[in-house]
C-alpha cells in the first residue's frame, strides 16, 4: 500500500507530517548483531525482541531490565538509513510493561546520564498492550534518514519493578539502493517476505488518542 500527500490516520484527521512510501516492516533493515542495551539483565537479550510480526506473541524471547530498576535503553542500528513511520511494542504483565517510551535518533553514544539532559525526538505514553495491536505513529518528518534509533524506557506500570519487553516492531521505508543486499540478508535469516505489509493503510494516531 502507498500514501501520497499528508498522512491520514484512523482518527480521520489529516496531519502535517508527510508519509511517502509503503507501510513495510523494517525488521530486515535492522542490524540485529549490532543491537545492544544498557541495564538489561542478560547481555544480548534485547536482540530477541526484534522478530517477525507473526511471532510477536512468543513470550520465551524477552528482554528484562535489571531487578528493581525499570529503566532500560535499547540501541538499534540499521544496515542502511531508514524512515520510521510507526512502532509497536509488547511488554510484560503484572505492571512490567513500559509506560513511557522516548526516542532518540543518530546518537552514536547515549547513556543514562545523557537522557537526563537530552530532549527526545519524540515521547509516547504507552498502554499495556499484550497483543501488539496498538501502533504508535512517529512525527514522520522528524524520523528521516535514521541510521540509529535509541529507545529509552524511564518507567513502567509497576513502580520499582523491572521492565519486560517481548516485542518491538518498526514500520516505515528502507533505503532502496540497499534493498537487494538487505533482501539477501533477510532471506538468509528465514523470516519471511520483505514486501509483506504489517497492517492496513490507516494507522492510529497517538497524538489524537
Amino acid at each position: 500500500m502507498s500514501h501520497s500527500g499528508p498522512f491520514r490516520c484512523q482518527c480521520g484527521q489529516i496531519h502535517a507530517d508527510q508519509y511517502d512510501g509503503p507501510s513495510n516492516d523494517l525488521l530486515p533493515y535492522i542490524d540485529i548483531d549490532g543491537v545492544h542495551a544498557l541495564n538489561e539483565s542478560e547481555t544480548g537479550a534485547c536482540r530477541r525482541v526484534f522478530k517477525p510480526y507473526d511471532q510477536r506473541l512468543d513470550q520465551t524471547a524477552v528482554v528484562e531490565s535489571e531487578e528493581d530498576d525499570p529503566q532500560i535503553i535499547i540501541h538499534i542500528p540499521f544496515v542502511s538509513p531508514v524512515k520510521i513511520r510507526a512502532l509497536k511494542l509488547i511488554g510484560g504483565g503484572n505492571g512490567t510493561a513500559p509506560r513511557i517510551l522516548r526516542a532518540y535518533i543518530n546518537r552514536e553514544a547515549l547513556d543514562f546520564t545523557d537522557v537526563e539532559d537530552a530532549p527526545p525526538v519524540q515521547q509516547w505514553d504507552l498502554a499495556e498492550d499484550a497483543t501488539g495491536d496498538l501502533e504508535y505513529a512517529t512525527q514522520f518528518s522528524r524520523f528521516q534518514n535514521v541510521s540509529k534509533l535509541s529507545l529509552f524506557v524511564p518507567e513502567n506500570f509497576g513502580g520499582d519493578h523491572h521492565t519486560v519487553i517481548s516485542y518491538i516492531g518498526l514500520s516505515g521505508v528502507g533505503s532502496e539502493h540497499k534493498r537487494r543486499a538487505v533482501q539477501a540478508v533477510y532471506e538468509a535469516r528465514g523470516v519471511g517476505n520483505l514486501n509483506d505489509p504489517l497492517r492496513e493503510d490507516a494507522a492510529p494516531c497517538h497524538d489524537c488518542a
